[in-house]
C-alpha cells in the first residue's frame, strides 16, 4: 500500500513537473529562425539565461560568418509581450543612433505554438560583459594574493565609466529612465588589455561600452502623487531592478507621496552608476561588500544596508586601500548620495568624469593612496 502510494505521489509530482516546465519553455522552438525583414539565423550555444528569456549565439543562414547574439523571450501573457515591444522600440529608437547603446537588428514574434515566443537579434559582442572582466581580473577572488589580481587602472576604469555614462545620458535625453544599470548589463566590444592599453579605449570607436538589456526601462519622471504611486514604484523596482544597484527611493520606504515631494528622475540612474564605478574598482556594488583583513568579500545586500548609504572602505594600510586616488573614492562618494535632490545629474556626473581626465596629474596616476570615503 505505502509502495504504491509512493509511486502515485512521485507520477504526480513527475507530471506537475513536465507541466511546469512546458509552461516556461514552450512556444515554437525551432533551431532556424526567419525575421520579417529577411535574415534566417541558426540557433547556436547558450550564452546566458533570465527569468523568462535565453540568450544564444547564432550564424547567419545565407553568410555563414556573419554571428549574431540571439534572445528568445517566452511570453505566457500579454504583459510580457508589451513588454517585449517596449525593450525592442528602446533599442530600436537608441540603440540604432548610440554607439554607446546595444542596437535591435530584428525583431520577431511567434504565436505558432502553444505561447508566443519573442525573438531580438542582436550584433554579437565578443568582449563579454564587465562582470566577466571581473572575473578574469580576479578582484574578489579570496584564494589568491594581491600580486596575482589584475585591476583596471584608475584612467581604464574612468574611460569605461565615460561610456556608460554618455549612453545614460542619452536614454534620459528621450524622457526614460534605464533602472538597471551594473556590470552584467554592459558589453565591451573588445578584450580590455591587462596592461594598460588605455590609448584603444577611446568613447567610440573600438573599445565602446554598450549598455543593455531595456526591460527595465521606465519614465524618467514619475510625480509622487499618491501612496499608490508609490507602492506601484517599489514594487516595480523590486520585480525589474536589482537591489545592490537599486537606488534608496527605489525601496518601500525609501520616498513619500505629497505635493512637496520631489519627483522620482534620472537620478535613480546616477545612483546606479556610482554602484557600477565602484564594482569596477573592487567587483562588486559596495552594498553587498565588507573588506576583511584588507580583503574584499561579498555579503548579503540588505535595503537597511542601500537606505545606510554607508560605502565600505578597504584599509588604508592594505594593498587593496593603495589601489586607487583620492579624487576618485570621493567621486564614488559624490553620487551615492542618498538624498536624491543633493545627489547629482546625469550631465553634473559627465562633467566631473572630464574634469578628471583632462587632469594631467590624475591621468599620469595609475594607483594612489586611498583615505576615506567621506
Amino acid at each position: 500500500m505505502i509502495y504504491q502510494l509512493l509511486n502515485l505521489v512521485i507520477s504526480i509530482v513527475s507530471r506537475i513537473i513536465s507541466v511546469l516546465k512546458s509552461y516556461f519553455t514552450s512556444g515554437s522552438d525551432s533551431d532556424t529562425i526567419v525575421f520579417d525583414n529577411g535574415i534566417s539565423v541558426e540557433r547556436e550555444g547558450k550564452i546566458a539565461e533570465g527569468g523568462f528569456s535565453y540568450i544564444y549565439a547564432a550564424s547567419d543562414s545565407s553568410f555563414p560568418g556573419e554571428k549574431y547574439a540571439l534572445k528568445r523571450i517566452v511570453c505566457p501573457d500579454k504583459e510580457i509581450i508589451v513588454a517585449c515591444k517596449n525593450e525592442a522600440k528602446v533599442h530600436q529608437t537608441l540603440g540604432n543612433k548610440n554607439t554607446n547603446l546595444l542596437p535591435l537588428i530584428s525583431l520577431k514574434f511567434d504565436s505558432s505554438g502553444p505561447q508566443t515566443v519573442c525573438y531580438m537579434l542582436f550584433p554579437l559582442i565578443t568582449g563579454g560583459s564587465l562582470r566577466d572582466e571581473i572575473s578574469k581580473r580576479l578582484l574578489l577572488r579570496d584564494d589568491v594574493i594581491e600580486s596575482d589580481r589584475r585591476p583596471f587602472t584608475e584612467k581604464q576604469i574612468l574611460r569605461i565609466f565615460k561610456g556608460v555614462l554618455r549612453g545614460v545620458m542619452a536614454i534620459h535625453d528621450s524622457g526614460l529612465a534605464h533602472r538597471d544599470i551594473k556590470l552584467e548589463n554592459v558589453l565591451m566590444d573588445k578584450q580590455v588589455g591587462m596592461g594598460g592599453d588605455e590609448e584603444n579605449y577611446l568613447p567610440s570607436g573600438p573599445g565602446t561600452r554598450i549598455l543593455m538589456d531595456f526591460g527595465s526601462v521606465r519614465p524618467l519622471t514619475i510625480n509622487l502623487s499618491s501612496r499608490r504611486v508609490v507602492l506601484d514604484l517599489a514594487d516595480d523596482a523590486a520585480r525589474n531592478s536589482t537591489v545592490s544597484y537599486r537606488a534608496p527611493e527605489l525601496f518601500e520606504g525609501g520616498c513619500r507621496h505629497g505635493i512637496n515631494e520631489p519627483d522620482i528622475n534620472g537620478k535613480v540612474d546616477v545612483w546606479s552608476c556610482g554602484c557600477f564605478l565602484y564594482a569596477m574598482m573592487y567587483g562588486a556594488s559596495p552594498f553587498e561588500m565588507e573588506f576583511h583583513n584588507g580583503t574584499p568579500r561579498i555579503v548579503e545586500c540588505t535595503y537597511l544596508r542601500v537606505l545606510s548609504g554607508k560605502v565600505p572602505c578597504p584599509p588604508n594600510s592594505s594593498e587593496v586601500g593603495l589601489r586607487f586616488s583620492q579624487e576618485l573614492a570621493e567621486l564614488v562618494s559624490w553620487i551615492l548620495n542618498v538624498d536624491r535632490v543633493a545627489r547629482p545629474d546625469i550631465y553634473a556626473v559627465i562633467g566631473r568624469v572630464d574634469n578628471l581626465l583632462a587632469s594631467d596629474d590624475f591621468v599620469a596616476m595609475n594607483r594612489g593612496a586611498m583615505r576615506e570615503f567621506v
